[in-house]
């Protein structure tokens, strides 16, 4: 594929991934709208690398933990415009619902939030806050954490979107896989385990992944029983809950001393 086609696919992995404007006269296909997965996690580095930016320069400023974490909370949250977050408040309103499941399925594409769903979105952003502000009071936090942070969960999002089974024919999830090959996902599946080897190797706390590795095998069996296979809010949940795991696992290795 030439060096042209890449940049276009690479522009709309950013308008669709992030808030920057870079592909509006671009048009959408199947097989480019798929190939734009490769560039997911190399997103999430950017995001990684500017958050530590961030982090660095309200370090030198003086500014407390506190603001430092409600800042770096916000910071990836306007990058993304908000996109995974709803997802998230969408699986949570679906879930509590308690209904059956062709049911919460038409509830994830329902704009009205229910209470459960706010109470839900209120806890995750506790327990992000948590864990970046403590893990800021134990130790200043290097860019390999921040890479972390904002490329294992998208790894995971990339994998199961390309791998797993969409719940409905039509949707954001099916959309994707339209356009995916079997070659694809393998070049996809090798490209991760080698950013995933390079992460383990940089970082101190290695018991962070088998942590992430067992609640991803949670995950996947609780999506499934719930709405039957992957939707496009599933993946957003997986990168918003994936984000919270990392920090509080980080916080959590960092406490008691593991490696």
């Amino acid at each position: 594929m030439a060096v042209k086609e890449w940049m276009v696919i690479a522009r709309l992995a950013l308008q669709f991934f992030t808030i920057l404007p870079t592909a509006k006269t671009i048009q959408w296909t199947e097989k480019r709208t798929a190939k734009a997965l490769y560039f997911l996690p190399w997103i999430g580095a950017c995001i990684g690398a500017v958050s530590y930016g961030l982090f660095l320069g309200l370090e030198w400023l003086g500014v407390s933990t506190v603001t430092t974490a409600i800042l770096l909370m916000l910071a990836g949250g306007i990058l993304t415009g908000g996109l995974h977050l709803d997802g998230w408040i969408d699986v949570s309103d679906a879930y509590f619902s308690h209904q059956p499941r062709e049911k919460k399925l038409v509830i994830l594409s329902d704009p009205n939030v229910g209470a459960f769903a706010v109470l839900s979105i209120l806890a995750l952003l506790a327990l992000r806050f948590s864990g970046i502000n403590e893990l800021i009071n134990i130790e200043s936090i290097n860019l390999v954490t921040f890479m972390s942070v904002f490329v294992l969960p998208r790894i995971v999002a990339g994998w199961i979107l390309l791998w797993d089974q969409p719940a409905k024919e039509t949707g954001l999830a099916s959309y994707f896989q339209k356009g995916s090959t079997e070659r694809q996902k393998w070049i996809y599946a090798a490209m991760s385990i080698l950013m995933i080897a390079g992460l383990v190797y940089l970082m101190e706390n290695k018991a962070v992944v088998l942590i992430g590795a067992i609640t991803v095998f949670i995950w996947i069996k609780f999506y499934r029983a719930q709405f039957g296979g992957i939707t496009g809010d599933v993946i957003g949940a997986t990168i918003e809950g994936g984000e919270t795991l990392v920090w509080l696992s980080m916080w959590i290795c960092y406490l008691f001393g593991t490696v």
